[in-house]
């Protein structure tokens, strides 16, 4: 399962940092806020909610997010930005959708993906060739 992957190797402090330094943007200064507040870097925070999620999260809340990772090409940092956007926002368990986010009314108590709608990386961290 590739949400076992991530809460394992975000788990270690390090290891958060640079995946959320590779997401980037908006959340990552957002998590630097909430760090800094907190007294701890923003590794240790994410280490952190990533553990509260893995303890916390429904299994709806967790199948959705094994699947929601399945259909991403970077499904780690796909899954990372889902489960702490999810940690800051205190969402453990599916709840009724809200009226104003609602995607399909049909389909109550499901979380809808942005697959392939969000960048993933920041603007300026384009691939490099290493070989020039």
């Amino acid at each position: 399962m590739r949400s076992t992957e991530l809460f394992r190797s975000c788990a270690n402090e390090h290891v958060a940092a640079a995946a959320l330094a590779c997401i980037g943007g908006m959340l990552h200064k957002r998590v630097e806020v909430a760090a800094r507040r907190a007294g701890v870097s923003s590794g240790a925070y994410v280490a952190r909610l990533v553990a509260d999620y893995d303890r916390k999260a429904s299994p709806r809340r967790r199948k959705s997010l094994e699947m929601g990772m399945g259909c991403d090409p970077m499904p780690i940092l796909a899954g990372l930005r889902h489960v702490v956007e999810s940690a800051l926002e205190g969402e453990w368990d599916v709840a009724e959708p809200k009226p104003e986010t609602s995607l399909d009314a049909a389909e109550p108590n499901v979380i809808h993906w942005p697959c392939g709608r969000t960048p993933r990386l920041r603007q300026a961290a384009a691939p490099r060739n290493l070989h020039s």
